[in-house]
């Protein structure tokens, strides 16, 4: 299996390079090769590279670190960071760990969507949970900022039997704002998630400061009890009118709850229902379209072979990620999405709806927002075109489909301009040619179109302007 990590990402601003992303992971103890010495120590050691992407494909930012483990005791998680300069807009970012301790382990490919905000218009970055501060190294390392060397919590899940919460950020442009040295209020405190009204009593401070350029904040929150929270911090003019606000959701935790879940392994009630083997990973294996590229990994092999309990606690932690308050009902909504998929597209030969091109893209992105259907009547092999106004991360994104059979229900993705899915250059050029022997393989596939986007052929101007 490879590596096993946590990831976060935070974006931040630097006055000399404008925005930046923070790609925070931490490496799972159980999940790295760990070598001991004679003394009964133990290190261990990855290598790990991130990668970004943007919406044309092209290399937007890289970064690469070997992270590496001093003389422990007992083997314990560890974190580092990689900080990307990005232009503004989505990207689609991938992650690569390597164990540096077993190279013959394969390798951990990740990749997910973040979307960085126009550099100019941040007033406060991205809220940091500190889970440990000091003075900074020297030299400098990947955890040092603000003249501190300050560790961040990557996950999301936090003791709620802790007193105060340490939140770092940083507030841009105040000076801009209020003058050089001039004292301003920022506000830092919990919300119930969804809320945009009131603070949850007793979470709520004050704090009063002076106008900088850029400013590192470092503050304790008093913390609620255990739920689904927003910590927020806030700028306020001096009459408290609201100016710029950021806020981060956590899932405060008892001690108690995590002690009871980890002793006795608990999984939640609709994952118990399943006792089939066999069935319950064909069922595990619908969720492949919204899965991440770790995900898909372990469904398309280790799981393959695994035992009841582990499909069980696969599913279970799949959906407490997206919708830890209802992960059943999360489950429910996208199997009924899977039946509809497999009523719609269910007629190609050994395949279910689902597993079929359109299944992926309805159960990736959901029901798209307009269809064309052009299946007769048409010089062009049947097509369809569907948009969305946003799919994943990214707005106003359209695929298209044929059947290359002409005859039959069974159509393909020849073409779409989501960075994620199937770019085809010569998609206008397959669609018209009916020679069956022609074959998608043999084409300019994943490369930028290159057509006149006000072309005059009807696929062409259905493709660029929907309707």
């Amino acid at each position: 299996m490879p590596p096993s990590v946590k990831l976060a990402t935070r974006q931040f601003k630097s006055p000399e390079t404008g925005a930046y992303l923070e790609v925070q992971v931490e490496f799972l103890a159980k999940g790295v090769t760990w070598l001991d010495s004679p003394d009964t120590t133990y290190r261990a050691g990855v290598t790990w590279t991130v990668v970004a992407y943007d919406s044309t494909g092209t290399v937007a930012g890289y970064g690469k670190s070997t992270a590496r483990t001093g003389e422990l005791t007992v083997p314990d998680d560890f974190i580092d960071v990689i900080r990307i300069p990005l232009k503004a807009g989505p990207h689609v970012m991938e992650l690569e760990v390597e164990d540096l301790g077993n190279l013959d382990r394969p390798v951990l490919k990740y990749e997910t969507v973040v979307s960085v905000d126009a550099g100019e218009s941040m007033r406060i970055s991205d809220l940091l949970v500190v889970q440990g501060v000091g003075p900074a190294s020297d030299p400098p390392t990947s955890l040092t900022r603000s003249g501190r060397d300050i560790l961040p919590l990557v996950d999301q899940r936090v003791s709620a039997d802790v007193e105060h919460l340490l939140v770092y950020a940083e507030l841009y442009g105040m000076s801009d704002l209020f003058g050089a040295g001039e004292p301003f209020l920022a506000v830092a405190g919990f919300r119930a998630l969804g809320s945009e009204a009131d603070w949850v009593e007793g979470t709520q401070r004050f704090f009063r400061l002076k106008a900088a350029e850029v400013m590192p904040m470092l503050e304790a929150v008093p913390v609620p009890g255990p739920g689904l929270y927003e910590l927020v911090v806030q700028v306020m003019t001096p009459d408290q009118a609201l100016l710029a606000s950021s806020g981060l959701t956590l899932d405060l935790v008892s001690a108690e709850a995590q002690d009871a879940a980890v002793a006795a392994e608990m999984l939640s009630p609709f994952v118990q229902k399943y006792q089939d083997r066999d069935s319950l990973y064909g069922w595990i294996e619908t969720l492949i379209p919204i899965a991440d590229a770790g995900e898909r990994r372990s469904i398309e092999y280790v799981l393959k072979g695994a035992e009841l309990r582990s499909l069980q606690s696969f599913l279970d932690q799949f959906w407490l990620e997206r919708n830890p308050s209802a992960p059943e009902s999360a489950w429910l909504e996208y199997l009924r999405e899977v039946e509809v998929a497999n009523e719609a597209y269910g007629a190609c030969p050994n395949r279910e709806g689902h597993e079929t091109d359109m299944g992926w893209i309805l159960l990736r992105y959901g029901r798209p927002n307009t269809v064309v259907q052009r299946h007769h009547g048409t010089q062009y092999y049947p097509y369809e075109i569907w948009h969305y106004h946003k799919a994943g991360q990214f707005n106003n994104r359209r695929f298209l489909f044929y059947t290359p059979q002409v005859v039959g229900e069974c159509f393909e993705l020849l073409h779409s301009d989501h960075p994620q899915e199937l770019r085809n250059a010569d998609w206008l050029d397959i669609l018209k040619t009916r020679e069956l022997g022609h074959s998608v393989v043999e084409t300019g596939m994943n490369q930028l179109g290159r057509r006149d986007t006000y072309s005059r052929e009807e696929p062409e101007d259905l493709f660029f302007n929907p309707r």
